[in-house]
């Protein structure tokens, strides 16, 4: 009875708690999700759910419940308005500072989100009455609040009461160029008080001042892709326009902030979209078209992107149509304008174009994106800052004037959990959430890389490998597998070394038989076997020039010995397509027979036409079948180089990858050498004179293809003609 009792509660509560999760399912108004390592969408459980929404209304309530007393000091008609909310910075004591541009005030909230007190009007350093002009940036340390005060060029100092401490003035207007405007927009400062600006208009990198404003340098320079066209109308600006920001010249920078070892984050939104999006379609990891950086003191980008995709936001920025207005999705790469610094390691940035907040771990692997364009609970409409609140996240959406805050949700602090005990050398308690996280989603890979490691350091390493591969983690991989070869190894210490000169023996042995064979060749004979046509090839790629002349002129070779190489040079590209390593081919990308045999085959046929077509012009005596025979011949290194360089690929670690890619370049690189000189001696011609026709016949390849492609898309409109017609005539008919 007892037992029957504890079963209907466990079910009554498991079925609670899926109703609940229904339930806080359907109030979210966007989808989160990853992405794995085809760059496909995969949902995920909601890491971060909408909790409240700060906006003038709020605060105003916030001022009533304290007294009117208060709101008087502050205010004087106690009405609270947020006009143009720029910026969002959460301190210490989770106390907030909201940069409330359009009233040219800070507004100083608690932990609770109760309006405290209001920077804008103070008495500065000389003894002046003054107030902030479109404080566009804050950074709070632990005793001050730092403002960039953007309309007046300077950054603005106060206590942590609020009163007045110190200005850091303009930079000294020589270390700009001329004309230009100084027109801070962000701020970060460093334990040594050392204080990084981003000015909207300075396109040499983030600037380091000294507290009293004098410059220490430019931190990270990016190359900006220019605009012809916003350097055309800066032409005809005035100096008003270009003081009231009316500037057309991309920003390099628009954000900042810092760690608490000394490390910049920086985003920027200037990069040309096609580089960014390329970049982030190609997987490139460098930082040449990353929109968030992180830069060490000498301004070296030292970022992690060990993620599937770099660190830049949207990955499907094409077809990707998850939320609510999915019928109105922007496409393109995002448009990234904030950074903030989370705990655990984890760190987001925001995509104002989407309004979406992308979330990042310490090696730029994505733990979740959230968020969506709307007027609902959690919707934005306009996404300009981002700042942690404790495990809340805190979102500036600028077009309703408002800020939204998000929970972290149970399923959010498993991976905050599992993150901490991972930096904390804890692998045992992190197993313990990952395995919790991926019976709530299985697609969460860093979730493997964890219980790999923790496999690994208990010397399982072959379970290791196992998981490693689930994340397609290939560096891990690598150490797991070279503790298994290291084990392999000094089990069969004796038996390597007898298979190393067993091969080198045989080789050697190979090689002497193939001359001697060759040599008793030299016979003229009216038919040789294929064998023999075959085996010749071994003294061409050795000999070419006397090679490909008795190759020619003594009948060494034929049609049947070319197409034999030329099969197993397709063979051999087949095998390595099929068998290469895990670290050569870690997404398990399939392979197709027809596109290998083409990818062989079709540049061979276009390289002997275009090169036959262009001799006969140019006295070349070598004929189709010549020209052929002497190519494929000179393919005989391909198989030769490639077979064992894709054998050796499933036994190097990622530190000897750079061998087998040298195997293989040097596969190329001899094979082109043998083309150019067989075709050298198969028309007879001079070195000159065969440079130039092998560049024309390069030219000659290119004109066929675009004639080829040309006839293509004419025959298709052809055939699109007549099925219309036909399509016309059959309803006319009926």
């Amino acid at each position: 009875m007892k037992k029957r009792a504890i079963r209907i509660f466990v079910t009554v509560f498991l079925l609670m708690a899926v109703i609940g999760s229904f339930a806080v399912s359907a109030k979210v108004p966007y989808e989160s999700y990853t992405y794995d390592v085809n760059g496909e969408k995969m949902q995920s459980p909601h890491a971060y759910v909408p909790e409240t929404v700060i906006d003038a209304a709020s605060l105003q309530a916030s001022l009533a419940a304290e007294g009117n007393e208060n709101a008087n000091i502050m205010y004087g008609d106690s009405t609270i308005s947020l006009v143009d909310v720029k910026d969002v910075f959460v301190d210490d004591l989770n106390w907030v500072y909201i940069a409330n541009s359009g009233s040219n005030q800070v507004l100083v909230l608690n932990d609770e989100y109760q309006l405290k007190y209001v920077l804008s009007t103070f008495v500065n350093d000389q003894g002046v009455p003054d107030s902030l002009a479109n404080p566009s940036g804050i950074f709070v340390t632990e005793t001050e609040i730092f403002v960039a005060d953007c309309d007046r060029s300077r950054i603005v100092i106060f206590s942590k009461t609020g009163e007045f401490v110190d200005i850091v003035p303009q930079p000294d207007s020589d270390v700009f160029p001329e004309n230009s405007v100084y027109r801070p927009v962000a701020v970060a400062v460093d334990a040594a008080g050392r204080v990084y600006v981003v000015s909207s208009t300075t396109h040499y990198g983030v600037i380091s001042l000294n507290r009293d404003g004098s410059f220490n340098g430019f931190i990270g320079p990016q190359k900006v892709t220019p605009d012809l066209f916003a350097y055309f109308l800066r032409i005809f600006q005035t100096e008003e326009q270009i003081a009231k920001g009316i500037d057309y010249v991309p920003t390099e920078y628009n954000n900042v902030t810092i760690d608490e070892d000394g490390f910049l984050y920086i985003t920027t939104s200037s990069i040309d979209e096609a580089s960014q999006l390329s970049a982030t379609l190609a997987r490139d990891k460098s930082d040449k078209y990353a929109p968030v950086k992180k830069l060490n003191p000498s301004g070296s980008d030292v970022m992690n992107r060990q993620g599937f995709f770099p660190p830049s936001g949207e990955v499907d920025v094409v077809t990707f149509t998850f939320g609510t207005n999915a019928s109105n999705t922007p496409t393109g790469a995002s448009t990234i304008v904030d950074v903030a610094l989370g705990p655990n390691g984890a760190w987001s940035i925001i995509d104002q174009k989407r309004s979406r907040i992308f979330t990042y771990d310490s090696d730029g692997k994505m733990l979740y994106a959230f968020g969506d364009i709307g007027f609902q609970v959690g919707t934005m409409q306009k996404v300009v800052a981002i700042d942690y609140q404790d495990t809340n996240i805190i979102c500036v959406d600028q077009s309703t004037s408002s800020l939204v805050v998000y929970k972290r949700t149970y399923y959010g602090d498993l991976i905050a959990e599992a993150l901490q005990n991972t930096l904390d050398n804890k692998h045992e308690q992190a197993v313990e959430y990952y395995i919790s996280i991926l019976q709530r989603n299985n697609n969460f890979d860093s979730a493997y890389v964890g219980i790999g490691k923790s496999f690994y350091r208990s010397g399982e390493y072959e379970q290791a490998m196992n998981y490693f591969r689930y994340a397609y983690d290939t560096e891990n991989y690598s150490e797991a597998y070279h503790e298994v070869r290291k084990l392999w190894i000094e089990k069969y210490v004796l038996l390597i070394p007898v298979i190393i000169i067993v091969l080198c023996v045989a080789i050697a042995q190979f090689f002497k038989y193939a001359n001697k064979f060759n040599i008793k060749g030299q016979k003229m004979k009216e038919k040789r076997t294929l064998w023999e046509e075959f085996m010749y090839a071994f003294h061409v790629i050795f000999h070419p020039f006397d090679g490909f002349w008795d190759l020619k002129h003594e009948k060494r070779g034929s049609v049947k010995g070319a197409l034999l190489i030329l099969l197993l040079t397709i063979l051999a590209f087949i095998y390595n397509s099929l068998g290469r390593g895990y670290l050569f081919n870690p997404y398990g990308g399939g392979t197709s027979f027809i596109f290998e045999t083409i990818s062989i085959l079709l540049p061979v046929l276009l390289w002997v036409t275009a090169n036959w077509c262009l001799t006969t012009l140019f006295d070349g005596e070598g004929s189709y079948k010549d020209i052929f025979v002497a190519t494929c011949y000179s393919l005989l290194p391909l198989p030769m180089l490639v077979i064992p360089a894709t054998i050796a690929s499933n036994f190097v670690t990622s530190s000897e990858v750079e061998i087998v890619n040298l195997l293989m370049s040097l596969a190329f690189v001899w094979m082109a050498f043998l083309v150019f000189f067989g075709m050298m001696v198969t028309h007879d011609y001079t070195l000159g004179k065969n440079i130039l026709t092998i560049l024309g016949t390069i030219v000659g390849v290119a004109f066929i293809m675009f004639v080829a492609a040309l006839f293509s898309s004419l025959l298709a409109k052809i055939v699109s003609f007549v099925v219309g017609i036909v399509q016309e005539l059959t309803y006319r008919w009926e």
